[in-house]
């Protein structure tokens, strides 16, 4: 597994720094959504003295699996990073002695020292970004409740089963010819 880490020691230790990185980035780790290409964008870190601001926007495309009829789809996604973290100690560009360090006091911290585990923080930002219940299109008729054939694909020949109502109507709709 690749890990991509980012040092941005030379930004933090001079204040009024500002240094742009070209990222493209394949999220390797199992809790990452399926990638259908890899994750481009422009990260853009800049000290403040105090603080180290990191803004930039992404772009992918993913594999999900729709709500409704279960097959997979592939969904363009588009997301920006605006993120701040405080500096302890005092820049070496300041004082000859002087070391700043990035205080990620976050519950998933994506520093150690001055590196910033840019695959992380790209995860983190992307599933925040994916909808909750996907589906491949707006009018996708999902799965038979009976048999559970894929009504993308045609009618089945199965009858809906006697229910409650609320379900006796949404099987309606399924069944229904558009």
């Amino acid at each position: 597994m690749n890990v991509y880490r980012l040092d941005l020691n030379d930004v933090v230790q001079h204040p009024g720094r500002r240094v742009e990185y070209p990222i493209e980035v394949r999220l390797e780790r199992e809790e990452a959504p399926p990638l259908a290409e890899p994750i481009r964008g422009v990260l853009v870190a800049e000290s403040g003295g105090r603080i180290l601001r990191l803004y930039g926007r992404f772009e992918t495309t993913v594999w999900l699996e729709c709500g409704r009829c279960l097959s997979y789809f592939q969904l363009p996604v588009a997301f920006e990073i605006h993120e701040e973290f405080p500096l302890v100690g005092t820049p070496a560009g300041l004082s000859a002695y002087g070391y700043a360090e990035v205080e990620d006091r976050d519950s998933f911290p994506v520093f150690e020292g001055n590196h910033l585990y840019v695959d992380d923080l790209l995860r983190q930002y992307l599933l925040l970004e994916l909808p909750i219940a996907p589906v491949c299109k707006e009018d996708c008729k999902g799965l038979c409740p009976t048999c559970g054939q894929n009504l993308n694909e045609g009618a089945c020949s199965c009858a809906p089963k006697a229910g409650h109502p609320a379900f006796e109507a949404l099987a309606r709709a399924w069944y229904s010819e558009d």
